[in-house]
């Protein structure tokens, strides 16, 4: 007689382990959007600062993935870049990546946390901005509250342009 109750305990606690939670939401995946390789657009906010055209062509794809909390709301939203920009003037080329993972969580302040893979730009002999960093963000103040970088972050936005141009010219 107490092979049975044994039976059908070992038999719940089995199935419980097995099972998913219950109200639990399968992440969404969104579909990727593929970049055309053959579409070159003219990058206007660089050639303003360089002072010549500079053309901009991006190949690749990029999607995300949703997580949800047991409730239903948003745990987090990963991204998955992989894509090569290409950067062009008339004298010469520059091929940056971006891949890997960038992950947004919101705070309980309402910030938004957003880690990720970093700017991959390598020149040759020159500068290079590589590696992972992690941003919070306020969206109500449209401001960055933080910053912090590790790896290799030896351009700030300016030298970036600054570098590019002349590499571009």
């Amino acid at each position: 007689m107490r092979r049975i109750p044994a039976a059908f305990i070992v038999s719940l606690v089995a199935l419980a382990v097995s099972a998913p939670p219950a109200g639990a939401v399968a992440p969404e995946r969104s579909d990727p959007v593929v970049f055309d390789a053959n579409a070159v657009v003219v990058d206007q906010e660089l050639s303003a600062y360089c002072g010549f055209r500079i053309t901009a062509r991006i190949s690749g794809h990029y999607r995300e993935t949703v997580f949800f909390n047991k409730d239903g709301s948003v745990r987090w939203i990963t991204a998955h870049p992989s894509f090569r920009s290409t950067l062009s003037s008339r004298t010469a080329t520059i091929t940056t990546a971006d891949v890997g993972l960038d992950r947004y969580v919101e705070n309980d302040d309402g910030t938004i946390s957003i880690f990720g893979t970093g700017i991959h730009l390598k020149l040759k002999d020159g500068p290079k901005a590589i590696g992972l960093w992690r941003l919070v963000y306020d969206p109500e103040a449209d401001r960055l509250i933080s910053q912090e970088y590790s790896g290799r972050f030896d351009v700030t936005a300016e030298e970036t342009a600054d570098a590019l141009c002349d590499a571009l010219s």
